[in-house]
C-alpha cells in the first residue's frame, strides 16, 4: 500500500497556505472557470478538495458535487463555511486509492494540487477510471518536474539525470506543505509526458493541456502586484500552454470505456452511489450516521456529519 500524506497527523490547515498566494489562487480558478464554464451534469468529483478552494469552479454546472479528502479534520473544521456557500455539496473523508463509490458514478471531476502527494498514480488512476462515467469530463494538475526553473538549476548542477521522465521527490524542508520537517511527507514533481502516459494508459484521453502560474516568483510579486500579474497570466496561459515553462499543468481530458449496463442516471441520493471501499460490495445503511458492508462485514460511520470511508 502506498504512503498516505496524513494531514490529520500534523494538524496542518490547509488554507494557511493560500493566505499569501493570491495570485495562483486566482490563475488556477480562471483556468477551471474556463473549462468547466458550459459543462452540465449530475455527480461530480473533487479529489482532495479539501476546504472547497475550488468548489465554485464547478459548484454550478454539476449537480451533485462531492469533495472527498483524506484529512477528516479539515472537512470538519472547514464544513459549516463550505455548506453555507455551498449547501448541496456533500463531504467524505476518504482514500483516493480506495474510494467508496460505485463503478463509473460521476460526470466528471478533477484532482488539484494532490497528485505531488500521490506515490503511486497509476493505481490512483486505476481507480478514478473505475468511478468515473464514460466520457466524464476530468483535469488532471500537476507540479511540474521540468518548468523552466527546475531546469536552469539542473544545468548549473550538471545534473542530465533530471531531465529523465522519472518523478523527482523533493528533499525534506524544501517544501513543507502538509508535512513536518522532521517527518519529511511525499511531494513529487512529475514529467508532463510521464503524466499523459498514464493517463493515457487508463483511457483518459488528453483534450487540451493548460500552463498556470507562470509568474510564481516572490521577486515578480513584489515587482508587479497581484491584479497585473493575473492579467498577464490570462495572456500567457492562451500563448504558452503548450510548453512546459510554469511549474503547474493542467490535463483536461475525457474518459474512453465501454458504459455500464445498468443505468445510473437515476442516482440522486448518495446511498445510491456508495459501496465499501474496500471490496466493492454493497452497503447496509442502519440508521442516517451507520453502514456496514453486506459481503466483508466493515463498519462506517458520520463524525460530525461526514461520511469517515477511510481505510488503508
Amino acid at each position: 500500500m502506498p504512503d498516505i500524506s496524513d494531514y490529520d497527523k500534523l494538524n496542518y490547515d490547509y488554507s494557511q497556505y493560500w493566505q499569501e498566494r493570491l495570485y495562483e489562487n486566482l490563475a488556477e480558478k480562471n483556468l477551471l472557470n474556463k473549462i468547466f464554464e458550459n459543462d452540465r451534469g449530475k455527480w461530480f468529483l473533487d479529489v482532495g478538495g479539501s476546504y472547497g478552494r475550488i468548489t465554485s469552479t464547478y459548484y454550478d454546472s454539476y449537480k451533485y458535487p462531492v469533495i472527498l479528502d483524506y484529512s477528516l479534520k479539515t472537512l470538519i473544521k472547514n464544513k459549516e463555511i463550505i455548506r453555507s456557500r455551498y449547501p448541496n455539496i456533500t463531504l467524505i473523508a476518504a482514500n483516493a486509492y480506495k474510494m467508496p463509490f460505485k463503478e463509473s458514478s460521476f460526470d466528471g471531476g478533477l484532482m488539484v494540487r494532490v497528485l505531488h502527494h500521490i506515490e503511486k498514480p497509476d493505481e490512483y488512476f486505476r481507480e478514478a477510471r473505475r468511478v468515473f462515467k464514460k466520457d466524464a469530463r476530468y483535469v488532471q494538475e500537476f507540479a511540474n518536474k521540468v518548468h523552466i526553473k527546475a531546469k536552469v538549476k539542473a544545468l548549473f548542477r550538471k545534473d542530465f539525470d533530471f531531465f529523465s521522465e522519472d518523478p523527482y521527490e523533493q528533499p525534506i524542508g524544501e517544501n513543507l506543505e502538509g508535512s513536518k520537517k522532521e517527518e519529511g511527507g511525499i511531494f513529487l514533481n512529475y514529467h508532463p509526458s510521464h503524466v499523459r502516459t498514464l493517463l493515457e494508459k487508463n483511457k483518459f484521453n488528453v483534450v487540451r493541456k493548460f500552463g498556470c502560474s507562470f509568474l510564481r516568483s516572490q521577486g515578480i510579486k513584489k515587482l508587479l502586484g497581484t491584479e497585473i500579474m493575473v492579467f498577464i497570466e490570462k495572456i500567457l496561459q492562451k500563448t504558452l500552454s503548450w510548453t512546459n515553462i510554469p511549474p503547474s499543468i493542467f490535463f483536461e481530458t475525457t474518459l474512453e470505456k465501454k458504459p455500464l449496463e445498468r443505468d445510473l442516471e437515476a442516482a440522486s441520493k448518495l446511498k445510491d452511489i456508495l459501496v465499501c471501499p474496500s471490496c466493492k460490495g454493497d452497503l447496509a445503511f442502519e440508521g442516517e450516521g451507520y453502514a456496514r458492508c453486506k459481503k466483508c462485514n466493515l463498519e462506517f460511520s458520520k463524525k460530525d456529519d461526514i461520511w469517515d470511508f477511510r481505510i488503508e
